[in-house]
């Protein structure tokens, strides 16, 4: 799945397509309108499918829905594909780089939505995560995916506050490396670095 068309969200694919066979790519529309992103798919000759909002996705006996974006965007983050599920009685959001404009139309569009998990917006930038967001969603953990040392300084300080502030747990892969969630009755996180 590419959330869109950052370098960092689809980098490497060539370099994964040959260690593993790729069947399909899911994107959204407006990443189509890139052309350099739409030469690397025909490069890799597999299936490209295309998700909007209200697609859903089957995935362990139950469905990830796609929220986000149900219109043409331009491939950047805030036409980041935005997936919601509930596995094992736990609600998960998975935002892509969606930035704070992208959040509202959530808020606006989802006004019930309320997640137990939530991977955070955009590395972990002042861009996403905003305060209206989060108490909208009233996340317990938040999982923030950035690199060590990276040169945009994500998580920023403004993030982890408004994290810290509403008492959501985080966990950050630049300091506690990779993030596994486990379990069968109960979910269990675990960190490897």
């Amino acid at each position: 799945m590419s959330t869109h068309t950052d370098t960092d969200h689809m980098g490497d694919i060539e370099v994964v397509a040959k260690a593993i066979r790729i069947k399909e790519i899911l994107t959204s529309q407006g990443s189509l309108s890139q052309p350099s992103f739409v030469r690397r798919l025909r490069g890799l000759k597999c299936h490209v499918r295309v998700l909007a909002a209200g697609d859903q996705l089957p995935i362990m006996g139950s469905v990830l829905q796609v929220l986000y974006p149900w219109q043409l965007g331009n491939g950047k983050n805030n036409d980041s594909l935005v997936l919601y599920g509930r596995l094992l009685n736990q609600t998960f959001l998975f935002t892509g780089d969606l930035e704070k404009e992208g959040e509202n139309e959530i808020i606006e569009r989802y006004p019930q939505l309320r997640v137990d998990y939530l991977k955070a917006g955009h590395h972990g930038s002042n861009t996403s995560s905003s305060a209206a967001f989060l108490d909208h969603i009233q996340p317990k953990v938040a999982f923030i995916s950035a690199g060590k040392n990276n040169r945009y300084q994500h998580p920023h300080r403004e993030t982890l506050t408004r994290l810290e502030d509403r008492e959501i747990s985080y966990y950050r892969t630049d300091i506690q490396g990779a993030v596994r969630l486990t379990g069968w009755l109960n979910w269990h996180i675990e960190t490897v670095r």
